[in-house]
């Protein structure tokens, strides 16, 4: 069975140029932990995840308030806030993003989400995002006798 079979083509996706607050308030209104980054083109340009978004905040942040425990000075830890919340996706995706064209086999896609312990991989076509394929679908295809 081909990826393409089983894909979802209704894709949530963000830009480069969208902020990591933008993608977040993606991440929460449609209950995703990660979203492909297409530019403008359609071509597939990066993947970002909570994980990429906690990467890019949580290090300095940590520092950053122990530092105002100690000293009372929370302007430093606000600014970092600030400067986190307009950092662009561009800055903080997974790029090149890992993905599979859409004429895979399915199982080849299981096995990569295996072995990179992903959620979900984006679908291209010609390099195009086409579609995303997720764990579940092939749960689903499994459980239903589809593979």
């Amino acid at each position: 069975m081909k990826v393409l079979e089983l894909m979802k083509t209704h894709v949530i996706s963000t830009s480069p140029e969208a902020t990591l607050r933008d993608a977040v308030d993606l991440f929460d209104l449609y209950q995703v932990s990660g979203l492909p980054v297409v530019g403008t083109d359609g071509q597939l340009a990066g993947v970002i995840t909570e994980f990429d978004v906690i990467h890019a905040l949580l290090p300095e942040f940590i520092r950053l308030k122990a530092a105002v425990a100690i000293h009372k000075d929370s302007e430093a830890l606000v600014a970092l806030v600030e400067k986190t919340r307009s950092t662009s996706v561009a800055e903080a995706m997974s790029s090149p993003a890992v993905s599979l064209d859409e004429n895979s086999d399915v199982l080849d896609a299981a096995a990569l989400m295996l072995s990179r312990k992903f959620k979900r991989l984006p679908v291209t076509s010609e390099g195009r995002l086409a579609g995303i394929i997720s764990r579940i679908d092939i749960c689903q295809a499994v459980l239903e006798g589809q593979l």
